[in-house]
């Protein structure tokens, strides 16, 4: 019976799990807006009923045991005949009830990771990326807090695209979108990941630059307008420039946020009034038209490939041209720009809500000798299969580009590390399984997949890094492997099985010491 009573306990562990995350939803419900309710609601109402389904299980569960219970309390005479009997029921029961476990353990994790996700949206503007006005009232609320409690400076910067009615009149609203998306690419790009960078309403940001007084700001903020009105927005052949006028404070002793709100419009609005184009700073009572001598040195968005950051090595000869033999792989995933975009907000989001997110490298094999043996057309194809079995995996939220010749980059936000190397083994045994068209030149093909998570103390750069090096691991180990990197311990996790095992369940095998890691994939 201790069997018994250990999966009852496991059954009671599991139950409470499923109200504490009851209650993380509803507490979620409480902070979204009214039209994210009716996601919550869904979300609550699936876990209620896997909670219900549970409880049933238990109650199915007991009502066995006691049967079996009863059985063993059989006439002397009949009584090994009913211990056997009530062993061999009390296996099968407990195979049930861990089966039962198993789906509803994996069913929790899928939607608290599900939850996490839909909450970091939540606080997103869905057309430039960048926090939304929730995000920022929530920032400025804890930048007060932090002034009062520990005498924190922040500065406050807003910025306003000038004459962006008439543009948008004169070019449509469409290039007035790709204006506003270019506007917070320039913002993202100019300031530090711990500094919070929103759309506040129509065509105004704001930047909360939290730990920092005005001083230091003003070198910053000149440097983004400049980088602005530098930027070359093209949009339907056409080559688009817009400027900002921006207005700027600190928040002063015992201020309150509205307060500091009112200060930087009333900044704004001179900025404005003094001819646009030009920034102004609010001291408490009166507000200055900034001067500074400075040029712009910044350059508007991410590099287009991985090689700035990760090394020369790192080349992607495909694009986007209809003629191009991988068009078709890469109309599947994102642009290396727009998967870089998507990393920095992601980051951002990891350094000031430790919003969980993972990401994975997955390396086709042997892709060189191929493209070598079978040419460009052949090397093609596989890397297009690649990508649709990578994009059937994905979440809506989650994003995949191709960063290398033969490396894709998975990006999985409100995902742990326990989650990714579940997807990573997934996706290892799903290419493995592909059975190629005749004119790819080899029938199969593998992958190699890195796994890694944002912890404490990683950039974007650090973060690519820490992931090449994972992949690094798993392919001296031979390939067609996945293996984990734990930044907090130091460790690899090895999630490789036979090929024979394919379409069985698989879970961490071996947990293994790294050291030495070889920079380069091969």
């Amino acid at each position: 019976m201790g069997t018994a009573i250990y999966v009852l306990f496991t059954l009671s562990i599991t139950v409470a799990s499923a109200g504490v995350t009851c209650w993380i939803v509803q507490r979620t419900m409480a902070r979204r807006r009214q039209e994210q309710d009716l996601v919550a609601r869904q979300s609550l109402e699936r876990l209620r009923s896997l909670a219900d389904r549970v409880a049933a299980n238990v109650d199915e569960y007991t009502s066995r045991v006691d049967e079996i219970s009863a059985a063993l309390c059989a006439p002397e005479g009949k009584r090994e005949a009913a211990v056997l009997a009530a062993v061999s029921k009390l296996i099968d029961a407990n195979r049930t009830m861990r089966v039962q476990l198993d789906s509803a353990e994996e069913r929790l994790h899928a939607q608290a990771r599900q939850i996490e996700s839909q909450a970091v949206e939540a606080r997103t503007d869905a057309l430039t990326q960048v926090a939304n006005r929730r995000a920022f009232d929530d920032e400025l609320a804890q930048c007060v807090a932090d002034l009062a409690g520990e005498g924190r400076p922040v500065s406050l910067l807003f910025l306003d695209v000038d004459h962006f009615k008439k543009f948008n009149d004169a070019h449509g609203h469409q290039a007035g979108d790709e204006v506003l998306r270019q506007v917070a690419r320039v913002l993202r790009q100019s300031t530090r990941e711990t500094e919070l960078v929103a759309r506040y309403g129509g065509e105004e940001f704001a930047v909360i630059f939290r730990g920092t007084p005005m001083t230091p700001v003003r070198h910053v903020a000149e440097q983004i307008r400049l980088a602005v009105g530098a930027t070359a927005i093209r949009f339907e052949g056409q080559e688009l420039h817009v400027t900002v006028s921006a207005g700027l404070a600190e928040l002063q002793s015992s201020e309150e946020a509205q307060v500091l709100i009112q200060r930087v419009d009333a900044a704004l609005y001179s900025a404005k009034k003094g001819g646009r184009n030009c920034i102004y700073w609010n001291d408490g009572a009166t507000s200055h038209r900034l001067k500074l001598n400075l040029t712009c040195k910044r350059q508007a968005g991410p590099p287009d490939d991985v090689s700035a950051l990760l090394g020369e090595e790192w080349q992607c000869d495909g694009d986007l041209s209809p003629d191009s033999p991988y068009h078709q792989a890469d109309a599947l995933v994102s642009a290396r720009s727009a998967f870089l975009d998507d990393l920095i907000r992601r980051m951002a989001h990891f350094r000031r809500d430790a919003a969980p997110l993972a990401m994975l490298l997955v390396q086709v094999d042997r892709w060189s000798q191929l493209h070598k043996a079978h040419g460009e057309q052949a090397a093609a194809m596989v890397l297009r299969v690649g990508a649709q079995v990578i994009n059937a995996n994905m979440r809506d939220m989650d994003n995949v580009s191709r960063l290398a010749n033969d490396t894709f980059a998975l990006l999985l936000p409100g995902c742990r590390l326990a989650g990714a190397q579940q997807v990573a083994s997934r996706l290892r045994q799903q290419i493995a399984g592909c059975r190629l068209p005749r004119d790819a030149g080899v029938a199969s093909m593998t992958a190699t997949i890195g796994v890694v998570e944002a912890t404490e103390g990683d950039d974007m750069r650090r973060l690519l890094q820490r992931a090449r090096n994972a992949l690094q691991v798993a392919i001296d180990r031979g390939r067609n492997q996945c293996f984990a990197l734990d930044a907090t311990v130091g460790q690899v996790s090895n999630l490789s099985l036979p090929l024979e095992m394919i379409g069985q369940d698989i879970a961490p095998i071996a947990v293994e010491q790294v050291s030495n890691l070889s920079p380069h994939p091969q």
